[in-house]
């Protein structure tokens, strides 16, 4: 059975290229004991960015991206995060995770760079809205 769940495994860090700072959370898939793909997110206070969303080449596949995406967004809204942000190319993937582009961002929110994406967190997951958003 696959899980996906918070990671701090060095090598996993290493296999998939991250180098953690501070508040730098990584989600990673894996299925007895074999890790195959992760998320990565960095909280800023009162906004997190959504930086990566990778799988091994034989786990390449929207449902798993979607999957990851959904569970790294679902840890960030459980830790209290309302804002995420992101410059993930995926524009399918992050169309399906409801990511706007060119969205209006809450004046309480700053962040130090621009970013492509952004998503308010509220009501995400406890809210179903059938009027196309």
């Amino acid at each position: 059975m696959i899980e996906i769940k918070r990671c701090e495994n060095p090598d996993v860090l290493n296999e998939f290229s991250i180098v953690p700072n501070d508040g730098t959370v990584v989600m990673a898939a894996c299925e007895k004991e074999e890790y195959f793909g992760v998320g990565v997110a960095t909280i800023n206070g009162n906004y997190s960015v959504l930086e990566k969303i990778e799988m091994k080449d034989e786990y390449k596949m929207f449902d798993m991206d979607f999957g990851m995406g959904k569970s790294v967004l679902n840890m960030l809204d459980l830790a209290g995060i309302r804002y995420v942000f992101s410059n993930i190319e995926d524009e399918r993937l992050m169309t399906a995770l409801r990511f706007k582009k060119n969205a209006d961002i809450p004046e309480d929110v700053r962040p130090n760079k621009t970013y492509k994406y952004f998503l308010c967190l509220d009501g995400y997951f406890t809210v179903h809205k059938c009027d196309g958003e």
